[in-house]
Protein backbone atom coordinates (compact mmCIF):
# COMPACT_ATOMS: atom_id res chain seq x y z
CA UNK A 1 0.00 0.00 0.00
CA UNK A 2 1.32 3.57 -0.52
CA UNK A 3 0.18 6.30 1.49
CA UNK A 4 0.31 10.19 0.08
CA UNK A 5 -0.42 13.43 2.62
CA UNK A 6 -1.50 16.06 0.47
CA UNK A 7 -0.22 19.45 1.90
CA UNK A 8 -2.03 22.58 0.79
CA UNK A 9 0.81 25.64 0.25
CA UNK A 10 1.63 27.74 2.71
CA UNK A 11 0.10 31.39 2.23
CA UNK A 12 0.91 33.60 -0.50
CA UNK A 13 -0.43 37.68 -0.98
CA UNK A 14 -3.38 36.32 -3.30
CA UNK A 15 -4.76 34.23 -0.59
CA UNK A 16 -4.36 37.09 2.00
CA UNK A 17 -6.23 39.55 -0.56
CA UNK A 18 -9.21 36.43 -0.99
CA UNK A 19 -8.04 36.27 -4.81
CA UNK A 20 -8.91 33.50 -6.85
CA UNK A 21 -5.10 32.03 -7.77
CA UNK A 22 -5.59 28.85 -9.49
CA UNK A 23 -3.02 28.38 -12.21
CA UNK A 24 -1.39 31.99 -11.62
CA UNK A 25 2.53 31.51 -10.24
CA UNK A 26 2.43 33.30 -7.22
CA UNK A 27 5.17 33.01 -4.30
CA UNK A 28 4.74 32.01 -0.68
CA UNK A 29 4.53 35.12 1.57
CA UNK A 30 6.34 35.36 5.13
CA UNK A 31 3.06 33.74 6.63
CA UNK A 32 3.18 30.78 3.84
CA UNK A 33 6.55 30.06 4.90
CA UNK A 34 5.89 30.11 8.42
CA UNK A 35 3.32 27.93 7.44
CA UNK A 36 5.44 25.71 5.68
CA UNK A 37 7.54 25.01 8.41
CA UNK A 38 5.24 24.13 10.55
CA UNK A 39 2.94 22.10 8.56
CA UNK A 40 3.63 18.54 10.15
CA UNK A 41 3.99 19.85 13.73
CA UNK A 42 0.32 18.27 14.58
CA UNK A 43 -0.50 15.39 12.03
CA UNK A 44 0.60 11.30 12.56
CA UNK A 45 4.25 10.43 12.94
CA UNK A 46 4.77 9.54 9.67
CA UNK A 47 8.23 8.04 8.17
CA UNK A 48 7.82 10.10 4.75
CA UNK A 49 9.80 8.99 2.04
CA UNK A 50 9.91 11.64 -0.65
CA UNK A 51 7.94 15.41 -0.49
CA UNK A 52 6.90 15.51 -4.39
CA UNK A 53 5.10 18.87 -5.46
CA UNK A 54 2.91 20.51 -8.12
CA UNK A 55 5.31 22.90 -10.30
CA UNK A 56 3.79 26.32 -9.13
CA UNK A 57 6.20 28.30 -7.20
CA UNK A 58 4.02 28.60 -4.08
CA UNK A 59 3.96 24.57 -3.73
CA UNK A 60 7.26 23.89 -5.06
CA UNK A 61 8.69 26.25 -1.87
CA UNK A 62 6.70 24.65 0.50
CA UNK A 63 7.78 21.23 -0.63
CA UNK A 64 11.60 22.37 -0.01
CA UNK A 65 10.96 24.12 2.82
CA UNK A 66 9.13 20.78 4.65
CA UNK A 67 12.09 18.71 2.82
CA UNK A 68 15.14 20.57 4.74
CA UNK A 69 13.01 20.91 7.65
CA UNK A 70 12.50 17.21 8.10
CA UNK A 71 15.13 15.51 6.02
CA UNK A 72 13.02 14.32 3.80
CA UNK A 73 14.31 13.60 -0.07
CA UNK A 74 13.00 16.25 -2.25
CA UNK A 75 11.02 14.78 -5.75
CA UNK A 76 10.44 15.42 -8.79
CA UNK A 77 7.27 18.35 -9.75
CA UNK A 78 4.37 16.76 -11.83
CA UNK A 79 2.30 19.24 -14.12
CA UNK A 80 -1.18 16.97 -13.49
CA UNK A 81 -0.56 18.52 -9.70
CA UNK A 82 -1.25 21.49 -10.54
CA UNK A 83 -3.98 24.39 -9.02
CA UNK A 84 -7.24 24.27 -11.45
CA UNK A 85 -7.52 27.03 -13.52
CA UNK A 86 -9.97 29.75 -13.09
CA UNK A 87 -10.09 31.04 -15.94
CA UNK A 88 -11.75 35.04 -16.07
CA UNK A 89 -11.70 34.35 -12.02
CA UNK A 90 -7.74 34.39 -11.97
CA UNK A 91 -6.25 37.15 -9.88
CA UNK A 92 -9.76 38.74 -9.09
CA UNK A 93 -11.67 39.08 -5.75
CA UNK A 94 -13.37 35.99 -4.71
CA UNK A 95 -16.45 37.75 -3.25
CA UNK A 96 -16.85 40.11 -6.35
CA UNK A 97 -16.76 37.07 -8.89
CA UNK A 98 -18.68 34.59 -6.40
CA UNK A 99 -21.34 37.22 -6.88
CA UNK A 100 -21.66 37.20 -10.55
CA UNK A 101 -20.86 33.08 -10.92
CA UNK A 102 -22.45 31.83 -7.31
CA UNK A 103 -21.45 28.56 -9.03
CA UNK A 104 -18.36 29.19 -10.14
CA UNK A 105 -19.05 28.74 -13.14
CA UNK A 106 -16.24 31.62 -14.60
CA UNK A 107 -15.52 31.66 -18.38
CA UNK A 108 -12.61 29.53 -19.69
CA UNK A 109 -12.19 28.17 -15.99
CA UNK A 110 -10.90 24.20 -16.48
CA UNK A 111 -13.76 21.85 -15.42
CA UNK A 112 -13.80 20.02 -12.29
CA UNK A 113 -14.01 16.10 -13.45
CA UNK A 114 -10.80 17.25 -15.36
CA UNK A 115 -9.32 18.56 -12.83
CA UNK A 116 -9.79 15.37 -10.55
CA UNK A 117 -8.58 13.02 -13.68
CA UNK A 118 -5.48 14.47 -13.71
CA UNK A 119 -4.72 14.06 -10.25
CA UNK A 120 -5.53 10.27 -10.08
CA UNK A 121 -3.65 10.08 -13.17
CA UNK A 122 -0.20 11.65 -11.20
CA UNK A 123 -0.99 10.10 -8.07
CA UNK A 124 -0.98 6.28 -9.76
CA UNK A 125 2.11 7.43 -11.08
CA UNK A 126 3.55 8.05 -8.12
CA UNK A 127 2.37 5.06 -6.89
CA UNK A 128 4.17 2.87 -9.66
CA UNK A 129 6.97 5.31 -9.00
CA UNK A 130 7.41 4.91 -5.18
CA UNK A 131 5.46 1.97 -4.74
CA UNK A 132 4.85 1.22 -1.01
CA UNK A 133 6.35 3.79 -0.08
CA UNK A 134 4.75 7.03 2.11
CA UNK A 135 4.82 10.00 -0.35
CA UNK A 136 4.07 13.89 1.08
CA UNK A 137 2.32 15.75 -2.31
CA UNK A 138 2.38 19.56 -1.67
CA UNK A 139 -0.45 20.99 -4.20
CA UNK A 140 -3.41 23.06 -3.92
CA UNK A 141 -6.75 23.48 -2.44
CA UNK A 142 -9.41 23.13 -5.06
CA UNK A 143 -7.51 20.30 -6.48
CA UNK A 144 -6.83 18.79 -3.05
CA UNK A 145 -10.41 18.90 -2.38
CA UNK A 146 -11.73 17.23 -5.46
CA UNK A 147 -9.40 14.49 -5.29
CA UNK A 148 -10.04 14.08 -1.32
CA UNK A 149 -14.53 14.62 -2.15
CA UNK A 150 -14.03 11.87 -4.53
CA UNK A 151 -12.72 9.00 -2.59
CA UNK A 152 -15.12 10.21 0.72
CA UNK A 153 -17.89 10.72 -1.46
CA UNK A 154 -19.41 13.97 -0.04
CA UNK A 155 -18.17 17.98 -1.09
CA UNK A 156 -15.82 19.18 1.12
CA UNK A 157 -14.81 22.63 2.66
CA UNK A 158 -12.10 24.69 1.60
CA UNK A 159 -8.56 23.65 2.64
CA UNK A 160 -6.77 25.53 4.56
CA UNK A 161 -3.31 26.35 3.38
CA UNK A 162 -0.64 24.46 5.13
CA UNK A 163 -2.57 21.14 6.41
CA UNK A 164 -2.25 17.55 5.35
CA UNK A 165 -4.95 15.18 3.98
CA UNK A 166 -3.85 11.30 3.97
CA UNK A 167 -5.16 8.97 1.30
CA UNK A 168 -4.04 5.37 0.80
CA UNK A 169 -3.80 3.21 -2.75
CA UNK A 170 -3.30 -0.39 -3.31
CA UNK A 171 -4.03 -1.72 -6.27
CA UNK A 172 -7.37 -0.62 -7.37
CA UNK A 173 -8.47 0.30 -4.02
CA UNK A 174 -8.06 3.97 -2.92
CA UNK A 175 -9.12 5.33 0.51
CA UNK A 176 -9.02 8.23 2.75
CA UNK A 177 -7.73 8.65 6.02
CA UNK A 178 -7.43 12.47 6.91
CA UNK A 179 -9.10 15.66 5.26
CA UNK A 180 -7.46 18.63 6.53
CA UNK A 181 -6.12 16.87 9.60
CA UNK A 182 -9.27 15.43 10.63
CA UNK A 183 -9.62 11.66 10.94
CA UNK A 184 -12.21 10.69 8.47
CA UNK A 185 -12.44 6.62 7.16
CA UNK A 186 -13.50 5.67 3.83
CA UNK A 187 -12.61 3.15 1.20
CA UNK A 188 -13.67 2.10 -2.46
CA UNK A 189 -12.42 0.42 -5.09
CA UNK A 190 -12.60 0.99 -9.03
CA UNK A 191 -12.57 -1.17 -11.96
CA UNK A 192 -9.15 -0.42 -12.92
CA UNK A 193 -6.47 2.11 -13.51
CA UNK A 194 -7.94 3.00 -17.15
CA UNK A 195 -11.11 3.66 -15.93
CA UNK A 196 -12.38 7.69 -16.23
CA UNK A 197 -13.24 9.12 -14.12
CA UNK A 198 -12.30 7.00 -11.30
CA UNK A 199 -14.82 9.26 -9.01
CA UNK A 200 -16.99 11.51 -10.16
CA UNK A 201 -16.45 14.98 -8.89
CA UNK A 202 -19.97 17.21 -9.34
CA UNK A 203 -19.43 20.72 -10.69
CA UNK A 204 -21.40 21.45 -7.28
CA UNK A 205 -18.19 20.52 -5.68
CA UNK A 206 -16.54 23.63 -7.29
CA UNK A 207 -18.02 25.55 -4.39
CA UNK A 208 -16.42 24.63 -1.04
CA UNK A 209 -18.77 22.96 1.09
CA UNK A 210 -21.35 22.15 -1.20
CA UNK A 211 -22.79 19.77 1.20
CA UNK A 212 -22.87 21.23 4.63
CA UNK A 213 -26.51 20.97 5.84
CA UNK A 214 -28.88 24.17 5.46
CA UNK A 215 -30.15 25.63 8.76
CA UNK A 216 -33.56 26.75 8.80
CA UNK A 217 -33.50 29.96 10.71
CA UNK A 218 -37.01 29.22 11.76
CA UNK A 219 -36.76 26.28 13.49
CA UNK A 220 -37.79 26.13 16.43
CA UNK A 221 -34.39 25.39 18.15
CA UNK A 222 -33.14 28.61 16.30
CA UNK A 223 -36.14 31.02 17.49
CA UNK A 224 -34.95 33.22 19.67
CA UNK A 225 -36.53 33.50 23.52
CA UNK A 226 -39.61 35.64 23.99
CA UNK A 227 -39.50 38.05 26.65
CA UNK A 228 -42.02 38.34 29.34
Amino acid sequence: MTLFGLVRHGQTDYNLKNLFQGSSDIPLNATGREQAHHALDHVPDVAWDVVVSSPLLRARQTAQIIAEDHDIPLGPTDPRLSEIDWGEAEGRDVEEMEARYPERDFPGAEEPQDVADRGYNALESLEEQFSGKNVLVVAHGTIIRFLVSGIAQRALDSIPNGTLSILTLEGTTWGVEMVAGRREQNILRVASREQNPRFVVEHRHLVPGADRPVVDPHTPDEQPEEKP
